[in-house]
């Protein structure tokens, strides 16, 4: 199991539902037939449950989706634009963020992603070559990367501990969870990874591996309404 306070020394280390019965909030919903009501019922579960993402601007910040750690479930974090990077908090007082990349053969819908390359301005490519990735050769550039030193991504998911729940802090310390030839092969590329135990799974059984970055910034936990009120972005 990997320890939410371990610091990893190299890259191949390891609400409540509302109890009212439907009908009675949606009055509406008597005067229709049974099958109506369920059909309606259903649809509006799903829609609500469509995850979103990209990164979205409100004020002077940014608001992007992530998954608590611990349940798979969705929040959000904003960070106040331009402030410093790294964060020049005291490491103790810094907790993990894995950021887990998702290669560009896999098959998981990209708009269920936290972050694609073209609506995040950060991390659209893995910063290095990878086995089973596909290599970014002349692409690499645009992103700082000399050709052919990084490698290219459908997206990637933001697993953070949450109070109560995990390890939670203003300052995130970035590690990435890139996936190994083992994890392309056996299809672990095409499920989402939405808890720290599933990590740990994957990492000791071959399928994926942490890399540790120099990154630690600041951002906090706001709502969704938070995020919807805010302006997607395109990059």
């Amino acid at each position: 199991m990997i320890n939410r306070r371990t610091q990893f020394a190299g890259s191949d280390s390891i609400g409540h539902a509302n109890s009212q019965p439907s009908e009675a909030r949606y009055p509406m919903l008597r005067l229709l037939p049974r099958f109506l009501v369920v059909a309606i019922i259903l649809a509006v579960g799903a829609a609500q449950a469509q995850p979103f993402s990209g990164q979205r601007a409100i004020g002077k910040a940014t608001v992007e989706p992530a998954v608590d750690d611990s349940n798979g479930s969705t929040v959000y974090l904003l960070t106040p634009d331009n402030v410093p990077l790294p964060s020049q908090s005291n490491p103790r007082a810094s907790a993990p963020l894995y950021l887990v990349m998702y290669p560009t053969t896999s098959t998981i819908d990209a708009t269920t992603l936290n972050c694609q390359p073209n609506n995040c301005d950060h991390t659209n490519v893995l910063p290095f070559p990878a086995p089973g990735y596909t290599n970014g050769a002349g692409a690499c550039p645009n992103f700082g990367f000399p050709s052919g030193g990084c490698a290219l991504v459908k997206g990637h998911d933001h697993l953070i501990g949450m109070p109560h729940t995990g390890d939670f802090n203003i300052a995130w310390h970035v590690y990435l969870v890139v996936f190994t030839p083992k994890g392309m092969g056996d299809g672990s590329i095409n499920t989402r990874v939405l808890t720290l135990t599933r990590i740990s799974s994957l990492v000791a059984g071959g399928d994926a591996f942490l890399v540790d970055t120099p990154i630690t910034f600041n951002c906090s936990a706001v709502s969704e309404a938070v995020y919807l009120s805010g302006t997607p972005l395109s990059f």
